[in-house]
């Protein structure tokens, strides 16, 4: 196929399961027309390690990825019947790598590269040939080395206005400049994104949020009025009239609680750089939080629907921050939280994961410079929030460093980070005692040495009990029994 050949192919670096890939459609498939495409050869010629492989069929898609999840002894599912595509789950050295089957979008491989999003993932190499061999009509290689963002054609945006968003995510994912012709088509078909499904925006959305530099892909979405017709509950905050001035400075302080909390979130990932450890700020963060930092590395990574990870919601919650009862700048009348649970509904977020946003949106002032945090303090900050605490405490670490800023007072600082460590400890060390105390009371206790029946004073005793045990200022039945007694006096 001539015409799509590169003049000057690339050194392509590929994965040892590329090659098996290879080997097995050889002695398999020899005559089907099978083709490696898009982000699996773009990041080949990156020499990017990937788990995702993308392969283009001229023919029956679905039938060939059923025999390969046979041959590979994997798991399959079909994504899309009609078009002709199916997923398989590989499992590799402790790895799940997602390979893709498509039927040609066209009836050559040149139609299906044309009809693709970007110039860099219109390029293809024949699986059962020279793995060397770079096809790349549109000169996809060329935009990136070149570190430009082009379309594939001039109506790309306007037949899927979900790749505006995924342009702006892979421009600030690899380091490219979009270019001017691709900017146009963004601003003017971007809005029409609304009308994809929610899912697909919500995935390419979350997509985004787990940039290291995510608040770049934001600031660039915010520029191009793109922001509120992926989260359009930005645009509803208020009924009432806000001036110019505060919609930028809320705006803006949310940008900057998301570039603090990328940073927090990669220093905990173990990815921090020399100079983000070295500086005062994070550094003195991060030293402290490095003895809880297996627990947080799990915490961050947790998966929920459709490979979202909680890392991603702290992301956004870190740009909804604002909102929070918390901010006193806010008026409560309004509801702050139905801005949440707007924006959770609208990107179709598990009611967990709304829950999640929240509880640590509404407490994101919860941890300050105070003096202390006495023991029944900290009690009821975890009993209350429970493992969602670990978030709104690094979440609030994120927003009390956008808001101080070059100001930032560092014997107050000081006095934050020992807050935050002492809080996380509380958590990781001492759950079962301060946190979660065995009661050494129960209701049917209660009720028998009081006399009296079961009703909302039960609960009360309950809760005052367990506060007093989390104190360590009752240890023994004993105890418990008069203290319980003495309450009820006074309740009574």
């Amino acid at each position: 196929m001539p015409s799509l050949m590169n003049n000057a192919p690339p050194l392509l670096v590929w994965p040892a399961f590329v090659r098996e890939l290879q080997e097995l459609y050889r002695s398999r498939a020899p005559k089907l027309p099978l083709y490696l495409v898009g982000g699996s050869v773009r990041d080949a010629y990156l020499r990017v390690e990937t788990t995702d492989v993308d392969i283009a069929v001229d023919g029956d898609a679905l039938k060939i990825a059923r025999q390969s999840a046979d041959w590979l002894n994997a798991d399959l599912y079909i994504m899309d019947r009609e078009r002709g595509v199916a997923r398989v789950f590989v499992e590799r050295d402790s790895k799940t790598i997602l390979v893709d089957f498509a039927r040609f979008r066209g009836a050559t491989l040149e139609d299906d590269l044309r009809d693709r999003d970007f110039t860099f993932n219109a390029m293809a190499v024949d699986v059962r040939g020279d793995l060397a061999l770079l096809l790349d009509p549109l000169g996809g290689a060329a935009d990136l080395r070149d570190k430009v963002l082009r379309l594939c054609s001039g109506d790309a945006i306007a037949s899927d206005p979900l790749r505006a968003l995924r342009a702006i995510r892979q421009s600030a994912q690899l380091g490219l400049k979009i270019h001017p012709d691709a900017l146009t088509q963004i601003r003017s078909h971007g809005p029409g994104m609304r009308s994809t499904s929610p899912e697909r925006l919500r995935d390419e959305f979350f997509k985004l949020l787990a940039l290291e530099d995510s608040a770049r892909a934001l600031r660039v979405l915010k520029h191009l009025d793109l922001l509120n017709t992926v989260v359009p509950g930005l645009g509803s905050i208020s009924r009432a009239p806000v001036s110019q001035e505060s919609s930028r400075i809320a705006s803006d302080s949310g940008m900057q609680a998301v570039e603090r909390m990328s940073t927090l979130l990669t220093a905990i990932s173990g990815k921090r750089s020399d100079n983000t450890a070295a500086a005062f700020d994070f550094g003195t963060l991060i030293m402290q939080l490095d003895r809880f930092r297996p627990q947080l590395q799990q915490h961050i990574t947790r998966i929920y629907g459709n490979g979202r990870r909680r890392g991603e919601l702290m992301i956004l919650g870190a740009l909804l921050h604002q909102f929070g009862h918390g901010n006193a700048s806010h008026d409560r009348r309004e509801g702050s939280e139905s801005i949440v649970v707007v924006v959770a509904r609208q990107l179709r977020l598990s009611h967990e994961e709304e829950k999640l946003l929240f509880a640590m949106v509404d407490n994101a002032h919860r941890v300050d410079d105070r003096v202390e945090w006495s023991a029944l303090e900290r009690h009821r900050f975890w009993f209350q929030l429970g493992e969602s605490g670990i978030d709104t405490a690094l979440l609030s670490a994120a927003v009390y460093l956008s808001e101080h800023g070059i100001e930032l007072n560092q014997r107050r600082w000081l006095r934050f980070v020992e807050n935050t460590t002492i809080l996380l400890d509380a958590w990781f060390s001492f759950r079962n005692s301060l946190v979660y105390p065995e009661l050494l009371l129960n209701g049917d206790d209660i009720m028998a040495q009081l006399n009296i029946n079961r009703g909302p004073i039960i609960g009360q005793l309950l809760t005052a009990l367990r506060e007093e045990q989390a104190t360590d200022t009752v240890t023994t039945e004993a105890e418990a029994r008069a203290f319980v007694a003495q309450v009820y006096d006074t309740m009574t």
